[in-house]
């Protein structure tokens, strides 16, 4: 049974998570934009209204308007109730699960690698804004607040999650004469285990990839269902355009289709950051 102190304060972790998943929202929509995502306040992507603040409420706001802005009547996007929500669950987990620092900095890897996730998976690309600040920030956060990581195992993190990607990325551009693994992903990696350390990179790499296979059968199958189905022709207005690369999308043999590997990679450290003292008891005891 969870003491009152430690109840008030999960409360207060699932409110802040999802307020910081509202400003992850942010992030995701403006950055590969180059918009500032301080200023101005929150508007309507369909009509550009500026949002109230009564009407910028994390999670409750979508379900009070039912998924449409006031104003224009456009649709919300489920990405953002669902990120909010996301967010806040792991925040209210983390704080539950480990000592406050530890907590805040697992938290933070997860605000980082969920807005890395939305652009890439928007704009196939991962904004050194996010990741290149990450590998500095991961490695304090796993030499002065995370003990069972510390800097010994976050420098070989750094090096292991860099490093691999690139090599693989380079083989396969020498085998293919064509790019296979994007240098953001290769940093995206280096922030990784700067915070996790060398296990998590391999844990990473090992379930990204399956989950990454899966995904790109799943995404290249649903994508020639969509191109031939004009009912998939409508996007959102704030959706961004096709990509050059995915315009003859259903042309591409499956196993060659365009599938950002970010997400996979995120959703897997997200797994290992979460449930690290899980899996590595699991592991120990196999």
């Amino acid at each position: 049974m969870i003491e009152p102190p430690s109840a008030l304060g999960a409360v207060f972790a699932f409110i802040g998570g999802a307020c910081v998943g509202s400003f992850v929202n942010v992030v995701g929509y403006r950055l590969p934009r180059e918009l500032s995502i301080v200023t101005p306040g929150s508007m309507c992507p369909s009509c550009a209204h500026p949002i109230p603040i009564w009407l910028n409420i994390p999670i409750l706001s979508y379900l009070a308007l039912r998924g449409r802005c006031l104003m224009c009547r456009a649709p919300i996007p489920m990405r953002y109730p669902t990120t909010e929500l996301a967010l806040a669950a792991a925040a209210f987990y983390l704080y539950l699960a480990f000592a406050p620092g530890d907590a805040i900095a697992r938290f933070t890897l997860c605000a980082a690698i969920y807005a890395a996730s939305l652009i890439d998976y928007d704009w196939r690309i991962i904004p050194d804004a996010i990741s290149l600040p990450g590998i500095p920030a991961g490695f304090l956060a796993a030499s002065f607040l995370m003990p069972e990581i510390g800097w010994k195992m976050s420098l070989y993190g750094i090096l292991l999650g860099g490093g691999v990607l690139f090599a693989v990325g380079e083989l396969y551009r020498l085998l293919r004469n064509r790019e296979g693994m994007g240098m953001g992903d290769v940093k995206l990696m280096a922030m990784i285990g700067a915070f996790l350390g060398w296990p998590a990179v391999l844990f990473t790499l090992f379930v990204g990839s399956i989950l990454g296979s899966v995904g790109g059968v799943l995404v290249g199958l649903y994508g020639r269902r969509a191109n031939a189905d004009p009912a998939h022709a409508s996007e959102s207005v704030a959706s961004p355009q096709p990509l050059p690369d995915e315009a003859n999308q259903a042309d591409v043999p499956l196993l060659q289709t365009t599938v950002p590997f970010g997400p996979f990679l995120s959703f897997a450290a997200a797994i290992y950051t979460l449930f690290q003292p899980q899996l590595t008891r699991w592991y120990l005891s196999s």
